[in-house]
């Protein structure tokens, strides 16, 4: 089974975390989009040109970093179980990684987009509207965690996915003032499989934040 990857990818990290919650065996294959040879080969494998990608053993190719932890959960049933068996706590996960795509990840990538204008050209209607409603979904999260360790019972795909989205969501955007995720961000950047996969992308995203017109600072885990 072959990973295709970039260590500083959010959806990269996600997947990354789940491989090694669930200590499966891979085959890491790093791609550096950024070449244009390698990234011509990768449409081979993946048309959007996108990270990452899984090739199962039997030769199946998933896209997509959500599918390809439901793969990883159903194919490899060992603990810890990141999709719930419980179908209302299954429901629960997916509604939560859905809204730290659409909402967080996206907030995030407005604001980033931002920082890379002309200070005359930034807070644009479309970029408040984003920030407004990444603020709205952190806040959502912060309350579900006054009494709750991870996002749902126990560690799961929401928790893979909002690891390495608030992390990065740091370069941009200060949410100390909401304690319960911040103190939720520590537990994360504890754990294990998060430190592995955050150490493995460092040097990369600190290369590619190094090379911006206007420099922001890569947050420290």
């Amino acid at each position: 089974m072959k990973l295709y990857y970039a260590p500083a990818s959010s959806y990269s990290q996600r997947v990354l975390i789940a491989l090694y919650e669930k200590e499966i065996n891979f085959t890491p294959v790093e791609v550096n989009l950024f070449d244009p040879e390698v990234r011509q080969n990768y449409l081979n494998i993946n048309p959007f040109g996108k990270v990452p990608t899984l090739v199962t053993d039997d030769g199946t190719v998933l896209f997509e970093a959500s599918i390809i932890i439901e793969y990883l959960d159903k194919t490899y049933p060992c603990a810890p179980q990141l999709i719930p068996v419980n179908s209302d706590k299954a429901l629960e996960t997916r509604m939560l990684e859905r809204i730290i795509d659409v909402y967080i990840n996206t907030g995030r990538e407005a604001l980033f987009s931002d920082t890379q204008r002309p200070i005359e050209a930034r807070g644009a209607a479309n970029v408040i509207k984003a920030s407004k409603l990444m603020e709205t979904a952190l806040l959502l999260l912060d309350e579900r965690l006054a009494s709750r360790t991870w996002l749902v019972d126990e560690f799961s795909a929401s928790d893979c996915a909002a690891a390495p989205t608030l992390a990065y969501l740091r370069i941009v955007y200060n949410y100390e003032h909401l304690s319960n995720l911040t103190n939720y961000v520590k537990r994360l950047e504890s754990r294990p499989s998060v430190i592995n996969t955050f150490n493995s992308g460092r040097e990369q995203m600190t290369q590619m934040l190094s090379k911006l017109k206007y420099p922001v600072e890569l947050a420290k885990a």
